[in-house]
């Protein structure tokens, strides 16, 4: 879905660029935001807060159904890939939940771990420094390309602290139960 919106976005499908919609929908600009927000109220505030992972949702759900207000008008795009109840889990929502008529109850997923996964989305870090990546260039194979790169990964819930370790070909996803 990220991978979507901020190549719409950066090739001006959306509203990228006007004040409301980049303020409260914008997930090309929510980094630089809560890069701010780090870099004035520092790391330990962003974990408190929580509003980022609510704003994507909304943003999903702009994109799937439209936004029609005097302010701020966004066609609706629809598309199994952004309907809110095909992963109700990502609202908080019980499967065979409906979002017409279920409120939501958004994971609490806090604004620095939206932070990160943004900043590893928009960029790629080398040696010499780090680079903004541009999703406005990218074509049609690009796209499916990093689509299905991101489908290697999964989420899984933990009951206990746990470690997660970067993985080799034995193991992918080696873990250590820390409560032990």
């Amino acid at each position: 879905r990220l991978v979507f919106v901020l190549c719409a976005e950066e090739r001006g499908l959306f509203l990228l660029g006007d004040p409301a919609y980049d303020h409260y929908l914008a997930i090309s600009t929510l980094r630089g935001q809560l890069a701010e927000d780090a870099d004035q109220l520092g790391d330990e505030i962003l974990e408190r807060r929580y509003d980022a992972w609510a704003r994507l949702l909304s943003a999903f759900r702009a994109v799937y159904a439209g936004i029609e207000h005097e302010d701020l008008r966004l066609s609706a795009m629809g598309g199994s890939l952004f309907d809110p109840d095909r992963y109700p889990f990502l609202e908080g929502r019980a499967a065979g939940s409906s979002w017409l008529d279920t409120a939501s109850q958004p994971l609490p997923i806090d604004n620095r771990t939206v932070l990160l996964l943004l900043t590893s989305l928009q960029v790629l870090e080398h040696p010499r420094g780090a680079l903004a990546l541009s999703y406005r260039a990218l074509d049609v194979e690009q796209i499916g390309h990093v689509y299905e790169g991101l489908l290697d990964h999964t989420v899984v819930r933990v009951s206990d602290t746990t470690l997660g370790l970067k993985g080799s070909a034995k193991n992918r996803y080696p873990t250590f139960d820390l409560t032990s």
